[in-house]
């Protein structure tokens, strides 16, 4: 009896918050949220919450470039971002399941990383991919409204042009941006799980499909001039830059880099959001996208810790507000009012689904670094944009023998 009540007593004398101890690794591709000093207060509000437990940010920038090799080390710290072509079935050799910490139910994209009914990492936020454009240049040129058709958008890429600004950064050099090219494909097909239905396709860059049709737009901004001259070399920090001088006027990205525009100087009142028209249907249409997952190493030393900071980062801390994001978490509600502005337009929402495994080694074999924007790159500054589909869809036929 005497040894039951000195377990017990043993029991309840350990605080809970001693299973949060230790120094955790966490490593991020937001260089905006490192900078301004976001990661380093998170850390102070989690070790406030956590006495016994610290956190040490890394900051990668050119995460899909630098980190495979990490990943090849087992250098990827204890808190990680998921590569967007790393295969599923890899998860369980890299990262731990998550089902325990309760968050299933109540997040957006719950199973985006699942495999075998074992999630292994959820999304650090919902991102609506949409047309940011500069309200002041709008005004300025007398414009009223943002353009809610294809034809419009082209007519005032044409305006601005025509005053001496850049109409719109695709930021070629950068490369990374042109991802949203891969995203409007979602649109154009009204699907959200486009990409596995490609699978069955031998020809997906035909004249006519959803692809073709996306690639053409970024292929007509850039052919007439309505993107930046410089598209050698990375302008991404530069572009954000002449937004807030209002020095160019329009942004094809995701509600994210909102925040990142505004702490490059302008006004929020100066920035609008709503959904890019890719049609002349005049029908809103918008994509919620899931950002980078969130998961947890296998190797992780301080696994308690790890997945304490996830649930912080998720449920606590102001990270969507700051990020851009509609918070994971459902009942969590955004504070930015672009969002706002956004959803008044009542657009159709396409939910992007998880990325098929199978359609990322074929379009690996295709040569397309899907969401990597390098293939589209080299679309753009083909003379033979035709030509440049044919070679895809051969491509894309070659890699699906493989299967």
């Amino acid at each position: 009896m005497l040894r039951v009540i000195v377990l017990v007593l043993l029991v309840f004398s350990v605080p809970v918050s001693a299973q949060v101890a230790g120094t955790i690794s966490v490593f991020t591709n937001r260089g905006d949220l490192v900078r301004n000093g976001s990661f380093k207060r998170w850390a102070a509000e989690f070790r406030s919450l956590h006495p016994q437990a610290s956190v040490k940010v890394v900051l990668v920038e050119r995460y899909g470039e630098e980190m495979a090799a990490r990943f090849d080390k087992r250098d990827y710290g204890d808190v990680v971002l998921v590569p967007t072509d790393m295969p599923k079935e890899a998860y369980p050799k890299f990262f731990l399941p998550l089902n325990e910490m309760g968050l299933s139910n109540k997040i957006y994209f719950s199973d985006s990383w699942s495999l075998d009914g074992k999630e292994y990492a959820y999304t650090q936020g919902v991102s609506a991919e949409g047309l940011i454009y500069n309200k002041k240049i709008l005004n300025d040129l007398d414009v009223k409204s943002p353009p809610d058709k294809l034809s419009d958008f082209y007519a005032l890429c044409e305006k601005i042009k025509a005053s001496g600004k850049t109409p719109i950064y695709l930021n070629v050099g950068a490369g990374w941006p042109l991802q949203q090219w891969d995203k409007a494909v979602m649109v154009l097909a009204e699907d959200g799980n486009y990409y596995q239905s490609m699978l069955n396709q031998q020809r997906p860059f035909a004249s006519g499909m959803p692809y073709t049709k996306s690639l053409q737009i970024a292929s007509s901004i850039f052919k007439k001039g309505y993107s930046e001259e410089e598209f050698i070399l990375d302008q991404w920090q530069e572009s954000k830059v002449n937004f807030a001088e209002h020095n160019s006027a329009l942004f094809f990205l995701g509600s994210w880099a909102i925040p990142q525009l505004i702490e490059s100087g302008i006004p929020s009142r100066h920035v609008g959001f709503v959904p890019f028209p890719l049609d002349d249907t005049g029908v809103s249409k918008g994509i919620l996208n899931f950002d980078w997952g969130i998961a947890i190493s296998r190797y992780s030393r301080n696994p308690n810790t790890a997945k304490a900071w996830l649930d912080f980062l998720l449920t606590e801390s102001n990270f969507a507000d700051v990020s851009g994001f509609i918070p994971t978490v459902k009942t969590r509600k955004s504070g930015m009012p672009q969002l706002s502005e956004y959803m008044s337009y009542k657009p159709q929402v396409i939910q992007t689904a998880s990325y098929d495994a199978d359609f990322l080694r074929r379009a690996n074999k295709a040569g397309m670094d899907f969401l990597g924007g390098n293939y589209i790159r080299n679309i753009l500054l083909s003379p033979d944009f035709d030509g440049s589909m044919e070679y895809l869809n051969k491509r894309w036929q070659q890699a699906g023998s493989n299967f």
